[in-house]
């Protein structure tokens, strides 16, 4: 098929990445919202790997494998945090009104693990 701006019979394609992330985020966020933990660990997991996914599709980097593996850790590290700020270990000032913290921060802490573990298998061992 022919290109309209180009005459040339290049395809375009679509990429799979901005529906796997709205998919992630919200199976993410309803996970979290109605307390379906699993749900809502698969649902962080797919929204990091599909966003490293997207990065690396669309700028020059060469793999998406750092780019998961630094959303893995940052992923880890906001749920430390907020599992420490909803336990009370960690103070910032007034948090009696957040309810249910500590819950999401090891959502996010698990999902961080197993994109970093994703990374880490799909760098080393698959290929």
């Amino acid at each position: 098929m022919a290109n309209r701006s180009t005459g040339t019979d290049e395809r375009t394609t679509t990429s799979p990445w901005p529906f796997l992330i709205a998919v992630g985020l919200v199976a993410g966020e309803i996970g979290v919202w109605f307390s379906l933990v699993p749900i809502a660990v698969g649902g962080l997991a797919l929204f990091g790997a599909s966003v490293a996914g997207l990065v690396a599709e669309s700028t020059p980097a060469t793999s998406p494998w750092p780019i998961g593996a630094g959303l893995g850790l940052f992923f880890i590290a906001a749920g430390v945090s907020l599992y420490a700020i909803g336990t009370g270990v960690l103070t910032i000032g007034e948090t009696d009104v957040l309810v249910g913290l500590a819950v999401r921060g090891v959502v996010i802490a698990v999902a961080g693990m197993i994109v970093l573990l994703g990374t880490v298998i799909g760098r080393y061992w698959v290929g």
